[in-house]
């Protein structure tokens, strides 16, 4: 199926997948149930995606005696080979789906914390996060088969050398810099944010639109930081932006982290 998708088809996939699978992976124990069956029909509705699970998954595993026979604290044993360990997550996602199974007792002993939250976060993360990584690479090798792999000539940088400056350049083109000056010491977030700028530009999948308008709009909340005066609006407006770009990237990557912490460092100029 994935020959019959345009390069616009392709990027809405792999863009929703993200969303998707990241939802899930940070989703709150209590709405376990509805982000893991939201994830599992989104596999089914993606031809592209389900046709990668189905081939697979074709060793059976016995799930429910797996989870039966574990003892308290033991983890689960996930195989070694790829087609198998995808099997195996796929098969436990739909057990414990389909018989409506309480996670806690499935993410039980895989963290020290006592915490319900933290012991279902280090399942995804040991557990789930390993079947989200294989349909992620396999969306990337998609793009590469259909030739959708050609790096953008649009390049980001933001220069952490001078006060409010930000580079933009098209191609080859000439860089043009927007510079202010003022006392107020904003050196950090400006780091924050050329991080997390230069690991944004290297999702291919994350159209370049929603590149340049992130940078627009984070280029405006440093002007504002640095005016001493910070406009809520802008600051909140950028907030909202690194928020949703973060969700176009799976829980737990570079880019989703630095993301988090941009969002606390931004939330902070408008204390």
């Amino acid at each position: 199926m994935s020959e019959a998708l345009t390069e616009k088809e392709y990027q809405k996939l792999s863009i929703n997948f993200r969303k998707v699978a990241s939802r899930f992976l940070k989703c709150n124990f209590h709405e376990y149930q509805d982000s893991l069956k939201r994830f599992l029909i989104f596999i089914e509705d993606s031809p592209t995606i389900n046709t990668f699970i189905q081939e697979n998954n074709v060793e059976e595993f016995n799930i429910k005696k797996i989870i039966e026979e574990r003892n308290l604290n033991q983890k689960f044993k996930l195989p070694i080979r790829k087609s198998e360990e995808i099997a195996f997550v796929y098969q436990m996602l739909n057990y414990i789906s389909e018989n409506d199974l309480d996670i806690r007792s499935i993410a039980f002993g895989y963290s020290s914390s006592r915490k319900y939250q933290d012991q279902v976060e280090e399942f995804n993360n040991m557990v789930v996060q390993p079947l989200v990584d294989h349909i992620a690479t396999y969306l990337t090798e998609v793009k590469i088969d259909l030739g959708y792999d050609k790096k953008s000539g649009t390049q980001f940088t933001f220069n952490r050398d001078f006060k409010g400056q930000f580079n933009h350049a098209q191609d080859h083109g000439q860089i043009s810099a927007h510079q202010t000056y003022n006392e107020t010491n904003v050196d950090s977030l400006r780091e924050e944010v050329g991080k997390f700028m230069d690991e944004l530009s290297k999702y291919q999948d994350i159209p370049e639109e929603e590149k340049e308008e992130t940078s627009e709009i984070l280029e405006a909340a440093i002007q504002e930081a640095e005016s001493g005066k910070p406009k809520g609006i802008i600051v909140k407006t950028a907030i909202e932006k690194v928020k949703s770009v973060g969700e176009l990237a799976t829980a737990g990557t570079t880019l989703f982290s630095l993301g988090e912490q941009l969002v606390q460092s931004l939330q902070g100029v408008i204390v």
